[in-house]
C-alpha cells in the first residue's frame, strides 16, 4: 500500500517536545564506543575487519590513505567519524557499514549518521563524511577559494550530523525533514563561519529568495508532500530562514539556539 502523501500543513507541524529536565551534558558515551577504541591515525580497513569481521576486502577502495577514524564530542556523547576523500568510497563505505547492497548517492549527499550493522548486542552509530562541497555548492557561489570551502564544508558536515545525534538521545528522535535540516544547518554554519546565514542556507537548498522555486536539497527532504503543496513549503521555509537567523543572533548560547529551533514548528 502507497504511503499517504502529506500536505504542507501536516508537513510544517512537525517539531520536538522538550523535556522537562536535561540530563548534565555532555551524556555519557553510548555502552557501543568502547568497542571503538580508535586513535586517530591507524589502517581503518584493518581495523574494521578485526574488530567487526567487516569484508572489507569486497570493495575496490580508491584512496586508502585518506581513510581515518576520530572521535566527536556531541551533547549526546562521542560518536566514530570515519572520513573519506572521494565519493566512491564515501558510498562504499556506506555499504560496508550497513550491510546493504552498494548505492551511489547523489553527488549532493556526502553525510550520514548511520547505524551500523557491526555489533550484535549494541546498536553502533557512526557518523560517516566525505571530503566535498557541502551540498555540492562551488567555492566560488560562496565566496571562498575551493581550500577554504573544502575546509568549511567539513565543518558544517560534522556540526551537521553531530546535531542528527542530539536531537536523537535528548529529544527522542531524528527525521529526514526540513526542520531538522534547518537546526543541523544553522549550528554547522555558526561551526564553520561562526554565524548563521538565511542567504547562505538558501544557496544550501537550492531554494530561490522568495520560494518562488527549489532545485536542490530541499526537495530530497519534501519526498512525502504532495507535489501541489510543494510551493507552499518553499514559501514557509524561505521566511523561516529570515525568522531563524535573527533568532541565532538573539540566543544566549548554541544550546538555548538548539532547543528553540527543535521546538518550534516551521510553520504553525
Amino acid at each position: 500500500m502507497n504511503e499517504k502523501l502529506m500536505t504542507a500543513a501536516e508537513y510544517l507541524a512537525h517539531k520536538y517536545t522538550l523535556p522537562k529536565k536535561f540530563p548534565e551534558l555532555p551524556m555519557a558515551d553510548e555502552n557501543f564506543i568502547s568497542a571503538w577504541s580508535a586513535k586517530e591515525k591507524f589502517d581503518v580497513l584493518k581495523f574494521l575487519s578485526r574488530e567487526f569481521f567487516m569484508p572489507t576486502e569486497n570493495f575496490d577502495w580508491e584512496n586508502v590513505a585518506a581513510l581515518k577514524i576520530e572521535f566527536n564530542q556531541t551533547l549526546g556523547g562521542r560518536l566514530p567519524v570515519i572520513s573519506t576523500a572521494n565519493h566512491d568510497d564515501f558510498y562504499q563505505m556506506a555499504s560496508l557499514l550497513t550491510g546493504r547492497e552498494l548505492k551511489k548517492y547523489p553527488l549532493t549527499v556526502n553525510a550520514f549518521t548511520i547505524p551500523c550493522r557491526a555489533a550484535k548486542i549494541y546498536r553502533h552509530r557512526v557518523i560517516l563524511l566525505n571530503a566535498a562541497p557541502y551540498s555540492n555548492i562551488a567555492a566560488e557561489k560562496i565566496g571562498l577559494t575551493v581550500e577554504e570551502w573544502l575546509e568549511k564544508s567539513y565543518r558544517v558536515r560534522l556540526r551537521h550530523e553531530s546535531v542528527h545525534y542530539e536531537t536523537l538521545r535528548l529529544l527522542g528522535g531524528m527525521k529526514n525533514h526540513a526542520l531538522d535540516e534547518i537546526l543541523a544547518d544553522c549550528l554547522g554554519q555558526i561551526a564553520a563561519f561562526g554565524e548563521f546565514s538565511a542567504p547562505r542556507q538558501r544557496i544550501f537548498f537550492g531554494l530561490a529568495k522568495g520560494g518562488s522555486k527549489c532545485d536542490g536539497r530541499l526537495n530530497f527532504y519534501c519526498q512525502k508532500v504532495l507535489p501541489s503543496e510543494l510551493p507552499k513549503i518553499y514559501r514557509a521555509v524561505d521566511e523561516y530562514l529570515d525568522e531563524v537567523e535573527l533568532m541565532s543572533k538573539n540566543a544566549a548560547n548554541e544550546f538555548e539556539l538548539f532547543k528553540v529551533l527543535a521546538s518550534r514548528a516551521i510553520k504553525a
